[in-house]
């Protein structure tokens, strides 16, 4: 029998044009990844590439900063062996080599450049692994500075192919304003779809009246947050989501969807890219995937490590069948937990988790009476707290059921964003429109009355949410999921097995 102390730890960290990403994780006895934790940060390390061929020496400077805290995290999380890719930015850079010997030197880390096929390769591996690939599937993996895509059918990879444009390069190339005018993104769709027209003429899947579309990365997941309904993307909702933030600033945009600003940035033009894939490539249906890179990493180390461990005698550091990460100069590697250890975690987080769900559902009728502003303020301060300890304990619990309520958390922070900005927008308002002199109050009583129209209309849309929430059955489920604060798994077991 495998013990989880058996099961090495991995840190995969993708070095792309726009972010890097790190997952830490291991392979459980099934083939998938059970995530330990991840990191991401934007660095633009593809900032101005297009210009001047170069990576740019401030843009290095973060990068190398950003894998040496990386490194500590994963040490921290207990990885055993960390590996890093980079993408499009660093292979075709002039300075790509020095920037990889500087990170390899200062950070302790060595980064495999990736060619497109290759980085193709892992992420489809990688997807696998999260995401239905029967059938006829087009995945497009949006980057920084390239788009990677790859037509399969039935889990197997028939064609890919790379195309050196991303959200970062477009946007180098053709926004200059912010927000980005509509002329900016017409631009970048059409460069976007000339490229695509250039080279998936011969994709096998393409134009299948059956083939799905994945799109995979950070372009996919901040879209999906943009339309009504994340489950049924058409090119009328991208459309849609292009006209929106045509009229919202990096800023505005960073705070509606809770992401980094400069990744804001960039975003138009990555989604850009995606409505010229479903204009040129015509699939039947689009998905949101999670990105494969990292996943597909962590699949083909741990494969590597199995047979490693096999030889007792492997260099570097390897003996005795185990892998040794050389920490000199750090601090040692955090042991990675027992069973009992494992166990005892799982049910410290379950009732942190319920007690959590539980100040949730506490704050809610206040935010639905809607007397009292700080109503909103403290439901998501709630769910925040909450969204907090599920992120940590993800890899405690089985994905089938954990995803889904761990999205809901995640969903009521950004649900109820419309309202809260409002609310506070209204009270910074009357504050100023009762200092103001007289002269000026009749424009300040103008932008109240706007605001609160748009409150109003976010109230409405807010409380059916939260209505649904009450009233649907994921109440019931979090009760018997998760052990309540003072109850013990026993308890639980036999708490569910009565209510079946």
């Amino acid at each position: 029998m495998t013990t989880v102390a058996e099961v090495p730890i991995i840190a995969a960290i993708d070095v792309g044009s726009n972010s890097i990403k790190m997952t830490v994780g291991k392979v459980n006895a099934t083939g998938a990844v059970d995530e330990v934790g991840w990191a991401s940060e934007v660095v633009r390390l593809g900032q101005g590439l297009t210009a001047t061929g170069k990576l740019d020496e401030s843009r290095i400077e973060v990068a190398i900063e950003t894998l040496k805290q990386f490194r500590v995290q994963a040490e921290q999380l207990g990885a055993s062996a960390i590996v890093a890719v980079a993408t499009e930015a660093t292979r075709a850079a002039s300075n790509g080599p020095e920037f990889l010997k500087r990170a390899r030197v200062e950070s302790g880390i060595s980064i495999r450049v990736l060619g497109g096929e290759q980085e193709a390769a892992l992420t489809f591996r990688g997807l696998g692994a999260t995401s239905d690939l029967t059938g006829s599937v087009i995945v497009a993996d949006v980057g920084g500075g390239s788009t990677e895509l790859i037509g399969a059918r039935d889990g197997r990879v028939e064609d890919s192919t790379s195309i050196p444009l991303g959200s970062g390069r477009l946007t180098d190339r053709f926004i200059s304003n912010d927000p980005p005018t509509a002329s900016e993104l017409e631009r970048c769709e059409k460069e976007a779809s000339a490229a695509l027209e250039a080279v998936t003429a011969e994709l096998a899947v393409r134009g299948r009246d059956e083939t799905r579309a994945i799109i995979v990365g950070g372009t996919g997941e901040f879209m999906a947050r943009l339309v009504p309904d994340p489950t049924r993307i058409d090119i009328a909702a991208i459309r849609g989501v292009l006209a929106r933030i045509s009229a919202l600033t990096a800023a505005d945009l960073a705070q509606e969807i809770e992401i980094p600003e400069a990744r804001a940035r960039v975003l138009p033009a990555g989604i850009a890219i995606v409505a010229a894939i479903v204009e040129v490539l015509k699939p039947n249906k689009l998905e949101i995937g999670r990105s494969g890179v990292r996943v597909g990493l962590l699949l083909e180390t741990s494969e590597n490590l199995r047979v490693d461990r096999h030889d007792k005698n492997a260099p570097d550091g390897r003996a005795n069948g185990k892998l040794k990460l050389r920490t000199k100069g750090r601090a040692p590697v955090k042991p990675v937990r027992t069973v009992a250890e494992e166990h005892d975690f799982r049910e410290t987080m379950s009732a942190l988790i319920a007690e959590r769900w539980e100040a949730v559902w506490k704050a809610v009728p206040v935010a639905l009476e809607g007397k009292d502003i700080e109503g909103v303020h403290d439901v998501r301060v709630s769910s925040r707290r909450l969204r907090a300890a599920m992120d940590v304990a993800a890899a405690a619990f089985p994905k089938g059921w954990y995803r889904p309520l761990h999205r809901a958390a995640k969903e009521i922070t950004s649900t109820l964003g419309e309202v809260r900005d409002r609310d506070v927008l209204l009270e910074a308002l009357l504050a100023e429109r009762d200092k103001a002199p007289q002269t000026e109050r009749p424009g300040i009583e103008r932008l109240i009355a706007r605001v609160e129209r748009e409150r109003a209309v976010a109230r409405v849309a807010m409380e059916a949410y939260l209505q649904g929430l009450l009233d649907g059955p994921i109440r019931d489920e979090i009760q018997r999921r998760f052990t309540a604060p003072g109850e013990s798994s026993t308890e639980r077991h036999g708490r569910e097995k009565g209510s079946k």
